[in-house]
């Protein structure tokens, strides 16, 4: 148990990695944002690219995000029929849940890898004010969806040794 909660601590370091990329991808859309609003109508001399490279920058800020958010137990969810239940059939469904989250999730990388993989071999680019490859997005989109579905995977294995991972993001368990 011990070293799934490393597993999990060393797992959560990289994540957080991610989102801190994904939080200076946002930071830095903001200000081309901001810059480009103040050039064009302050001065009439607009960023030329800002709405590509917005464009680009979400999928990145999004899927780079989405592992941490279910590192720390941050996505909804919906207990309405598992609140009732005995503590150990809630755990099993919390086990399901994730193991669903995962294929589901693995599923999405697999396809995404085969979409990158075309994308790639076509030299697939934005096409607008400026021009850039396509493919090094949808990579980092198949990546967010891999470490997403690790971290389902993780997290079905903590629940179903019996962690509460709430209680692990506050401490309390050591």
């Amino acid at each position: 148990m011990q070293n799934l909660l490393r597993v999990r601590q060393v797992y959560g370091g990289i994540l957080t990695l991610c989102g801190l990329i994904s939080g200076w991808l946002t930071f830095a859309v903001m200000l081309l944002v901001v810059a480009n609003v103040v050039l064009r109508y302050g001065f009439n001399i607009p960023i030329p690219g800002t709405l590509e490279l917005t464009e680009g920058a979400l999928p990145l800020i999004i899927f780079l995000s989405l592992a941490l958010t279910q590192f720390h137990q941050g996505h909804i969810k919906v207990v309405i029929l598992t609140q009732h239940m005995p503590a150990g059939l809630r755990r099993v469904f919390r086990v399901l849940a994730m193991l669903v989250g995962a294929g589901l999730f693995a599923w999405a990388a697999w396809a995404g890898w085969h979409g990158a993989l075309k994308s790639l071999a076509i030299g697939e680019v934005e096409r607008g004010s400026i021009r850039y490859p396509i493919y090094p997005i949808k990579f980092a989109v198949v990546a967010g969806m891999v470490l997403l579905t690790i971290q389902f995977l993780l997290d079905a294995l903590s629940f179903a040794v019996g962690h509460d991972l709430d209680e692990l993001e506050e401490g309390i368990l050591e």
